[in-house]
């Protein structure tokens, strides 16, 4: 299997949290994949041009597109062990993924929004700008001066504490389809910088380092523009 993964200007640092959650699932299944490194401008580097965006999962048979979409057809296709085993664990990541668009990435996203510029290939600087600017309304460097963003995150991520103080991962003893999804978000992250943006309550810090240490250390093995 081909995976499609947006690159940076370095193409072996790979940002996307969209690219990443699939990447863990393909890692959580055990099945062999490649990637396949594209930018943000240049569609012509995609299967679909018109379609245009990232994850897309190449199998011998078809093509999947959408982080979620792909994540199903996994589930559906590919033996080992699953996602989610129960409705309870569904749920719950039906939950991380609207907690991760109502309270992470609103504050993540201006924080990196900059940095990610910086780090693009020249090529993509205009694009990424201008699409960035449109959905913010308003300037990168406006959305980096946003007042209150990393005291946000860290209310925010009292939640995320709760549950982690008392078990090793979202799912429990072994990590679920909830823990890659929150932890594709701090791979956007990580991907961009390797500098505190915030302070990270101690049990989700203890459970990041579990999660980069998950299948010998393949997220941890990742490179970051810095």
């Amino acid at each position: 299997m081909k995976l499609y993964d947006l690159a940076l200007a370095d193409i072996d640092v790979r940002l996307s949290p969209w690219c990443w959650l699939v990447k863990f699932a393909l890692l959580h299944k055990g099945a062999a994949f490649e990637t396949v490194p594209v930018r943000f401008a240049d569609k012509t580097q995609y299967p679909d041009p018109e379609h245009g965006r990232v994850p897309v999962l190449m199998t011998a048979e078809e093509t999947i597109t959408d982080s979620a979409r792909i994540v199903a057809w996994l589930e559906k296709n590919v033996a080992g062990e699953p996602f989610t085993t129960t409705d309870a664990e569904r749920a719950a990541s039906d939950f991380y993924q609207a907690w991760l668009g109502a309270r992470i990435y609103p504050f993540l996203g201006p924080m990196l929004f900059l940095k990610i510029w910086a780090n693009v290939h020249e090529d993509d600087k205009e694009y990424f700008r201008t699409s960035r600017e449109e959905r913010l309304g308003k300037t990168l460097e406006e959305a980096a001066a946003t007042p209150g963003l990393a005291d946000n995150l860290e209310t925010s991520l009292q939640t995320l504490a709760a549950p982690l103080a008392r078990h090793k991962f979202l799912g429990g003893e072994k990590p679920n389809l909830a823990d890659y999804q929150v932890m594709s978000a701090f791979m956007w992250q990580r991907a961009v910088t390797a500098k505190p943006l915030y302070e990270a309550p101690q049990a989700v810090e203890a459970w990041k380092e579990r999660m980069l240490d998950l299948f010998d250390g393949y997220a941890r093995k990742a490179k970051s523009a810095e």
